[in-house]
């Protein structure tokens, strides 16, 4: 079941990444959101581990799988999510990625919603088992929501910050 869950996620990444992502910052950007929920996720592996509050009731979920394993199910989980975040965006303003303060609110908006709704089906349809005293304890929603848009705001800010690099060496030659 975890296995089928994980190849259908890898296929409809890849031909998603393949056929609308073609555009330059894309990839980068799901790069970054991946790579974040990737060192994320081993963060939080190695809290659950000590008596850090509540975040001990992720340990189950930890417990019978590799740290990579657990990292690799983060990656690929935020990186569909981005994805649909990306395509809704590009619904209504054309574009995958804001390109001023006023949209940049309104992506970070559409995170947080995407993000909460993402978190409460995951576990509704109980898709990464083991992680019912964390939902028990905290809720769904709301800290998927907030998880998302951090990885989010850390991506957005990496690739401004490359872009007014390159903007600004490009002329120093």
């Amino acid at each position: 079941s975890t296995i089928r869950f994980t190849i259908s996620m890898i296929h409809i990444s890849m031909i998603h990444i393949l056929y609308i992502y073609n555009y330059y910052m894309n990839i980068p950007f799901l790069v970054l959101n991946g790579t974040i929920a990737f060192f994320s996720d081993i963060f939080l592996n190695i809290l659950s581990h000590y008596n850090t509050g509540n975040i001990k009731t992720l340990l189950p979920y930890f417990k019978d799988k590799s740290v990579f394993k657990a990292a690799l199910y983060a990656t690929i989980t935020v990186i569909i999510i981005v994805i649909i975040i990306m395509n809704l965006f590009k619904i209504v303003y054309g574009k995958t990625l804001p390109e001023n303060n006023i949209e940049t609110i309104k992506y970070l908006i559409l995170t947080f919603i995407i993000g909460y709704i993402a978190d409460v089906l995951i576990y509704k349809l109980d898709i990464f088992p083991k992680l019912d005293l964390y939902y028990k304890t905290f809720g769904s929603g709301l800290w998927g929501g907030l998880a998302i848009c951090f990885s989010v705001i850390i991506s957005l800010y990496i690739i401004y910050l490359y872009n007014e690099y390159y903007r600004k060496s490009k002329y120093i030659y």
